[in-house]
Protein backbone atom coordinates (compact mmCIF):
# COMPACT_ATOMS: atom_id res chain seq x y z
CA UNK A 1 0.00 0.00 0.00
CA UNK A 2 1.08 3.41 -0.30
CA UNK A 3 2.38 6.09 1.75
CA UNK A 4 -0.82 8.54 1.00
CA UNK A 5 -3.31 5.46 1.32
CA UNK A 6 -1.57 3.97 4.41
CA UNK A 7 -1.71 8.12 5.81
CA UNK A 8 -5.50 7.87 4.67
CA UNK A 9 -6.17 5.09 7.26
CA UNK A 10 -3.90 6.50 9.83
CA UNK A 11 -6.67 9.28 10.35
CA UNK A 12 -8.91 6.82 11.84
CA UNK A 13 -6.93 5.85 14.46
CA UNK A 14 -6.60 7.81 17.91
CA UNK A 15 -3.28 9.70 18.38
CA UNK A 16 -2.34 7.60 21.27
CA UNK A 17 -1.68 4.60 21.97
CA UNK A 18 -3.69 2.29 24.77
CA UNK A 19 -0.60 2.68 26.99
CA UNK A 20 -0.85 6.86 26.84
CA UNK A 21 1.69 7.24 24.83
CA UNK A 22 1.74 9.05 21.57
CA UNK A 23 0.96 6.66 18.02
CA UNK A 24 3.59 7.10 16.16
CA UNK A 25 2.77 5.77 13.22
CA UNK A 26 2.33 8.05 10.46
CA UNK A 27 5.69 9.95 11.55
CA UNK A 28 7.45 6.44 11.55
CA UNK A 29 5.35 5.70 7.57
CA UNK A 30 6.56 9.26 6.21
CA UNK A 31 10.10 8.95 7.59
CA UNK A 32 10.63 5.16 6.01
CA UNK A 33 9.24 6.04 2.79
CA UNK A 34 11.81 9.62 2.60
CA UNK A 35 14.30 6.42 3.54
CA UNK A 36 13.43 4.72 0.85
CA UNK A 37 11.04 2.03 1.97
CA UNK A 38 9.00 0.56 -0.36
CA UNK A 39 5.16 -0.17 -0.82
CA UNK A 40 5.56 -3.90 0.40
CA UNK A 41 7.61 -2.37 3.68
CA UNK A 42 5.21 0.19 4.54
CA UNK A 43 2.58 -2.26 4.68
CA UNK A 44 4.59 -4.72 6.50
CA UNK A 45 5.57 -1.80 9.16
CA UNK A 46 2.29 -0.51 9.83
CA UNK A 47 0.90 -4.08 10.12
CA UNK A 48 3.61 -4.99 12.56
CA UNK A 49 3.44 -1.92 14.47
CA UNK A 50 -0.73 -2.03 15.29
CA UNK A 51 -0.04 -5.73 16.13
CA UNK A 52 2.17 -4.65 18.64
CA UNK A 53 0.00 -2.03 20.15
CA UNK A 54 -2.84 -4.57 20.13
CA UNK A 55 -4.61 -2.20 17.88
CA UNK A 56 -6.26 -3.10 14.48
CA UNK A 57 -7.01 -0.93 11.32
CA UNK A 58 -10.96 0.67 11.78
CA UNK A 59 -13.16 -1.19 9.49
CA UNK A 60 -14.17 0.49 6.30
CA UNK A 61 -16.77 2.97 6.47
CA UNK A 62 -14.82 3.52 10.24
CA UNK A 63 -12.72 6.42 9.42
CA UNK A 64 -13.19 9.91 10.91
CA UNK A 65 -15.32 11.82 8.95
CA UNK A 66 -15.91 15.98 9.50
CA UNK A 67 -19.31 16.33 10.18
CA UNK A 68 -19.82 19.29 8.23
CA UNK A 69 -19.92 21.47 11.94
CA UNK A 70 -18.46 24.60 11.86
CA UNK A 71 -16.02 24.22 15.00
CA UNK A 72 -15.46 28.34 16.10
CA UNK A 73 -12.83 29.48 18.17
CA UNK A 74 -10.55 26.29 18.39
CA UNK A 75 -7.89 28.68 20.22
CA UNK A 76 -10.13 28.03 23.49
CA UNK A 77 -9.30 24.17 23.54
CA UNK A 78 -5.55 24.70 23.28
CA UNK A 79 -3.99 22.32 26.17
CA UNK A 80 -6.84 20.20 26.16
CA UNK A 81 -6.12 16.35 25.23
CA UNK A 82 -9.85 15.23 25.31
CA UNK A 83 -10.54 18.09 22.85
CA UNK A 84 -8.44 16.22 20.14
CA UNK A 85 -11.61 15.41 18.12
CA UNK A 86 -13.17 18.69 17.83
CA UNK A 87 -9.15 20.33 16.97
CA UNK A 88 -8.75 18.12 14.02
CA UNK A 89 -12.45 18.45 13.16
CA UNK A 90 -11.50 22.61 13.13
CA UNK A 91 -8.26 22.19 11.55
CA UNK A 92 -9.76 19.83 9.22
CA UNK A 93 -12.04 22.62 7.92
CA UNK A 94 -9.50 25.32 7.98
CA UNK A 95 -7.67 23.60 5.82
CA UNK A 96 -10.67 23.17 3.44
CA UNK A 97 -11.58 26.59 3.65
CA UNK A 98 -8.37 28.17 3.13
CA UNK A 99 -5.69 25.99 1.94
CA UNK A 100 -3.01 24.70 3.49
CA UNK A 101 -0.68 27.88 3.23
CA UNK A 102 -2.87 29.92 4.76
CA UNK A 103 -4.31 27.93 7.26
CA UNK A 104 -0.90 26.76 8.49
CA UNK A 105 0.51 30.15 8.04
CA UNK A 106 -2.14 31.11 10.41
CA UNK A 107 -2.31 28.62 12.89
CA UNK A 108 1.64 28.22 13.66
CA UNK A 109 1.93 31.64 15.85
CA UNK A 110 -0.55 30.25 18.19
CA UNK A 111 1.14 26.78 18.66
CA UNK A 112 4.52 27.94 18.97
CA UNK A 113 4.67 28.88 22.22
CA UNK A 114 3.57 25.15 23.07
CA UNK A 115 6.60 24.00 20.90
CA UNK A 116 7.09 20.87 23.62
CA UNK A 117 3.60 19.48 23.23
CA UNK A 118 3.49 15.94 23.69
CA UNK A 119 7.56 15.48 23.69
CA UNK A 120 7.56 17.56 20.38
CA UNK A 121 5.42 14.80 18.57
CA UNK A 122 3.52 17.55 18.05
CA UNK A 123 5.32 19.41 15.65
CA UNK A 124 7.01 16.49 14.98
CA UNK A 125 3.82 14.78 13.29
CA UNK A 126 3.14 18.45 11.41
CA UNK A 127 6.63 18.61 9.48
CA UNK A 128 6.08 15.14 8.64
CA UNK A 129 2.61 15.86 7.13
CA UNK A 130 3.69 18.92 5.90
CA UNK A 131 6.28 16.93 3.77
CA UNK A 132 3.96 13.92 3.13
CA UNK A 133 1.65 16.50 1.34
CA UNK A 134 -1.06 14.88 3.31
CA UNK A 135 -4.19 17.34 4.20
CA UNK A 136 -5.82 14.76 6.44
CA UNK A 137 -2.37 13.56 8.28
CA UNK A 138 -1.71 17.80 8.45
CA UNK A 139 -5.45 18.07 10.41
CA UNK A 140 -4.64 15.51 12.46
CA UNK A 141 -0.73 16.84 13.77
CA UNK A 142 -2.25 19.98 14.19
CA UNK A 143 -4.65 19.16 16.51
CA UNK A 144 -2.87 16.87 18.52
CA UNK A 145 -0.08 20.04 19.01
CA UNK A 146 -2.73 21.91 20.10
CA UNK A 147 -4.75 19.32 22.34
CA UNK A 148 -1.18 18.58 23.94
CA UNK A 149 -0.21 22.51 24.02
CA UNK A 150 2.00 23.32 27.13
CA UNK A 151 4.15 26.29 27.35
CA UNK A 152 7.11 26.38 29.20
CA UNK A 153 8.09 29.37 31.40
CA UNK A 154 10.25 32.02 30.04
CA UNK A 155 13.13 33.61 31.16
CA UNK A 156 14.88 36.67 30.98
CA UNK A 157 18.38 36.58 30.32
CA UNK A 158 20.18 38.62 32.69
CA UNK A 159 23.85 36.86 32.19
CA UNK A 160 24.10 35.44 28.80
CA UNK A 161 27.22 34.01 28.33
CA UNK A 162 29.15 33.05 24.89
CA UNK A 163 27.56 29.95 23.18
CA UNK A 164 30.38 27.61 23.90
CA UNK A 165 30.76 28.31 27.86
CA UNK A 166 26.92 28.00 27.80
CA UNK A 167 26.84 24.47 25.69
CA UNK A 168 29.47 23.16 28.80
CA UNK A 169 27.26 24.80 31.17
CA UNK A 170 24.26 22.49 29.82
CA UNK A 171 26.30 19.82 29.52
CA UNK A 172 27.22 19.66 32.86
CA UNK A 173 23.71 20.29 34.24
CA UNK A 174 22.59 16.49 32.40
CA UNK A 175 20.84 14.44 34.72
CA UNK A 176 21.55 16.90 37.58
CA UNK A 177 17.77 16.81 38.31
CA UNK A 178 17.16 12.77 38.28
CA UNK A 179 13.44 13.40 37.72
CA UNK A 180 11.15 10.37 37.93
CA UNK A 181 8.10 11.66 36.44
CA UNK A 182 6.25 9.14 34.44
CA UNK A 183 6.71 10.33 30.74
CA UNK A 184 8.74 12.65 29.40
CA UNK A 185 6.60 15.85 28.36
CA UNK A 186 5.72 15.30 32.38
CA UNK A 187 9.85 15.22 33.10
CA UNK A 188 10.03 18.25 30.80
CA UNK A 189 7.09 20.09 32.72
CA UNK A 190 8.99 19.50 36.13
CA UNK A 191 12.41 20.77 34.54
CA UNK A 192 11.02 24.27 33.74
CA UNK A 193 10.00 24.49 37.23
CA UNK A 194 13.40 24.32 38.73
CA UNK A 195 16.50 26.94 39.66
CA UNK A 196 18.58 24.89 37.33
CA UNK A 197 16.43 25.47 34.22
CA UNK A 198 16.07 28.93 35.08
CA UNK A 199 19.65 29.58 35.36
CA UNK A 200 20.32 28.00 31.93
CA UNK A 201 17.88 30.40 30.05
CA UNK A 202 18.92 33.33 32.50
CA UNK A 203 22.75 32.52 30.79
CA UNK A 204 21.30 31.68 27.26
CA UNK A 205 22.91 33.35 24.20
CA UNK A 206 20.77 35.97 23.36
CA UNK A 207 19.74 38.21 19.78
CA UNK A 208 19.98 34.82 17.93
CA UNK A 209 17.15 35.20 15.17
CA UNK A 210 15.56 31.50 15.34
CA UNK A 211 17.12 30.04 12.38
CA UNK A 212 20.59 30.57 13.80
CA UNK A 213 19.86 29.48 17.30
CA UNK A 214 18.26 26.31 15.40
CA UNK A 215 22.09 25.76 13.96
CA UNK A 216 23.33 26.10 17.22
CA UNK A 217 21.86 23.58 19.25
CA UNK A 218 21.27 21.11 16.87
CA UNK A 219 24.73 20.04 17.07
CA UNK A 220 24.37 19.84 20.60
CA UNK A 221 21.45 17.59 20.54
CA UNK A 222 22.75 15.36 17.59
CA UNK A 223 26.62 14.95 19.71
CA UNK A 224 24.57 14.28 22.93
CA UNK A 225 22.45 10.95 21.27
CA UNK A 226 25.63 10.31 19.88
CA UNK A 227 27.99 9.74 23.26
CA UNK A 228 24.78 8.50 25.09
CA UNK A 229 21.84 7.14 23.03
CA UNK A 230 19.17 8.59 25.14
CA UNK A 231 15.63 8.08 24.66
CA UNK A 232 14.86 11.91 25.36
CA UNK A 233 17.81 13.34 23.76
CA UNK A 234 16.83 11.30 20.93
CA UNK A 235 13.36 13.14 20.74
CA UNK A 236 15.72 16.74 20.72
CA UNK A 237 17.02 15.66 18.13
CA UNK A 238 14.13 14.61 15.75
CA UNK A 239 12.15 17.87 17.41
CA UNK A 240 14.54 20.20 15.94
CA UNK A 241 14.30 18.61 12.06
CA UNK A 242 10.55 19.20 12.34
CA UNK A 243 11.45 22.98 13.50
CA UNK A 244 13.75 23.03 10.39
CA UNK A 245 10.99 22.26 8.45
CA UNK A 246 8.20 24.39 10.04
CA UNK A 247 11.12 27.82 9.30
CA UNK A 248 9.38 28.61 6.49
CA UNK A 249 5.90 28.23 7.27
CA UNK A 250 6.49 30.31 10.97
CA UNK A 251 6.33 34.71 10.59
CA UNK A 252 9.62 36.51 10.65
CA UNK A 253 10.43 37.48 14.17
CA UNK A 254 9.27 34.69 15.60
CA UNK A 255 10.47 34.48 19.65
CA UNK A 256 13.29 32.03 19.52
CA UNK A 257 13.35 31.67 23.23
CA UNK A 258 10.74 29.05 22.94
CA UNK A 259 13.56 27.05 20.88
CA UNK A 260 16.15 27.53 24.15
CA UNK A 261 13.72 26.74 26.35
CA UNK A 262 12.77 23.29 25.29
CA UNK A 263 15.80 22.46 24.71
CA UNK A 264 16.78 23.20 28.26
CA UNK A 265 14.12 21.72 29.27
CA UNK A 266 14.15 18.19 27.25
CA UNK A 267 18.28 18.25 28.20
CA UNK A 268 17.35 18.36 31.90
CA UNK A 269 14.55 15.87 31.80
CA UNK A 270 16.88 13.14 29.96
CA UNK A 271 18.12 10.94 32.20
CA UNK A 272 21.68 11.26 32.29
CA UNK A 273 22.46 10.47 35.69
CA UNK A 274 21.99 6.75 34.55
CA UNK A 275 23.71 7.42 31.00
CA UNK A 276 26.79 5.68 30.07
CA UNK A 277 28.81 7.19 27.43
CA UNK A 278 30.96 5.48 25.06
CA UNK A 279 33.50 6.77 22.88
CA UNK A 280 32.60 7.70 19.15
CA UNK A 281 33.52 5.46 16.43
CA UNK A 282 35.86 6.78 13.96
CA UNK A 283 34.16 8.80 11.08
CA UNK A 284 36.26 6.28 8.77
CA UNK A 285 34.99 3.74 10.25
CA UNK A 286 31.07 4.57 9.88
CA UNK A 287 29.17 3.25 7.14
CA UNK A 288 27.92 5.48 4.75
CA UNK A 289 23.89 6.48 4.30
CA UNK A 290 23.00 4.02 1.67
CA UNK A 291 23.92 1.64 4.31
CA UNK A 292 22.18 3.25 7.49
CA UNK A 293 19.22 4.22 5.12
CA UNK A 294 18.75 0.14 4.69
CA UNK A 295 19.63 -0.52 8.04
CA UNK A 296 16.90 2.04 9.47
CA UNK A 297 14.40 0.48 6.77
CA UNK A 298 14.55 -3.30 8.06
CA UNK A 299 13.94 -1.73 11.65
CA UNK A 300 10.50 -2.00 13.43
CA UNK A 301 11.49 0.57 15.93
CA UNK A 302 9.82 3.68 14.97
CA UNK A 303 11.95 5.80 17.22
CA UNK A 304 15.23 4.41 15.47
CA UNK A 305 13.81 4.76 12.08
CA UNK A 306 12.90 8.31 12.82
CA UNK A 307 16.29 9.51 14.41
CA UNK A 308 18.41 7.99 11.49
CA UNK A 309 15.93 9.74 9.13
CA UNK A 310 16.56 13.36 11.53
CA UNK A 311 19.83 13.03 11.48
CA UNK A 312 20.59 12.28 7.64
CA UNK A 313 18.35 15.42 7.46
CA UNK A 314 20.60 17.36 9.37
CA UNK A 315 23.68 16.13 8.14
CA UNK A 316 21.71 17.16 4.45
CA UNK A 317 21.04 21.06 5.55
CA UNK A 318 23.76 21.59 7.18
CA UNK A 319 22.82 21.57 10.49
CA UNK A 320 25.41 19.27 11.92
CA UNK A 321 28.48 17.77 10.87
CA UNK A 322 27.80 14.58 8.56
CA UNK A 323 30.28 12.37 10.56
CA UNK A 324 28.41 13.23 13.96
CA UNK A 325 25.15 12.76 12.43
CA UNK A 326 26.22 9.39 11.23
CA UNK A 327 27.66 8.43 14.70
CA UNK A 328 24.23 9.46 16.25
CA UNK A 329 22.59 6.99 13.66
CA UNK A 330 25.13 4.15 14.21
CA UNK A 331 24.32 4.70 18.17
CA UNK A 332 20.51 4.20 17.42
CA UNK A 333 21.06 1.47 14.53
CA UNK A 334 23.96 -0.73 16.60
CA UNK A 335 21.74 -3.33 17.30
CA UNK A 336 21.24 -4.30 13.71
CA UNK A 337 24.64 -3.48 12.86
CA UNK A 338 25.98 -5.94 15.12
Amino acid sequence: MTLPALLDRCAALRPDLPNGYTNHLSMALHALASLGAGADRLTGFADHYLAGQGLAWPAAGEASVASGRLVPGWQRLLGQPDAYGPLREAMAQGLALHGTEAWVRGVLPALWPGLGAAALHGPIRVAHALQAAHDGELAAGLALWASRWRPLPAVAATDPLPLADWAVALQAAGGELALTAPSISHCMAEAGRSALYRGLLAQAPQGLPLAEALARLVPLAVQGYALTGDFTVLHLVTGLRAVRVLLPWLPGGVDAGVLWQVVVAGWLAAPLHRAMPRPLAEQHALPAWPALRAAACAQNDDHVIKLVHACQDHAAHGLAPGGACRQAAVRALQRCLG
